[in-house]
């Protein structure tokens, strides 16, 4: 009986320890920023298009972050890799990205990932650049 009573004492102080170890590693995630979901190269006036108001297609700098361009990439790291580039042109003819790629597309082009629900059409081109040679 006694046994009994410390394993379960034991068990409760290694769950109670494997808890504070997932809280203090989910607030050190809430802590730390996220990566821009675009290359950085050549978008550093980042305030262009995630200022206030400035366009509806793209998430907006929340109201606490009143900085300047250049304090964004001082907590907001590039992403690792880049997206996929387009195995096409970005002309006329491939303006709405969506027409093709979608689930079960006959066009045989990859549906957007899951992730990219929240996207809208018009942005596409902000990540994903045309074919080379395009």
């Amino acid at each position: 009986m006694k046994l009994t009573r410390i394993a379960l004492a034991l068990a409760a102080l290694a769950l109670a320890a494997g808890a504070r170890t997932a809280s203090a590693q989910q607030a050190a995630q809430a802590r730390t920023p996220p990566r821009m979901l675009h290359p950085a190269a050549g978008k550093e006036q980042c305030l262009t298009c995630h200022g206030p108001g400035v366009n509806a297609h793209i998430k907006s700098t929340p109201a606490a972050h009143q900085f300047g361009n250049e304090a964004c990439a001082m907590c907001h790291r590039p992403i690792e890799t880049a997206p996929p580039r387009a195995v096409h042109a970005f002309g006329a003819a491939f303006t709405n990205c969506r027409m093709c790629h979608v689930a079960n597309s006959p066009a045989g082009a990859k549906a957007p990932p899951a992730s990219h629900a929240e996207f809208h059409v018009s942005i596409c081109a902000t990540c994903h650049q045309p074919a080379q040679g395009s």
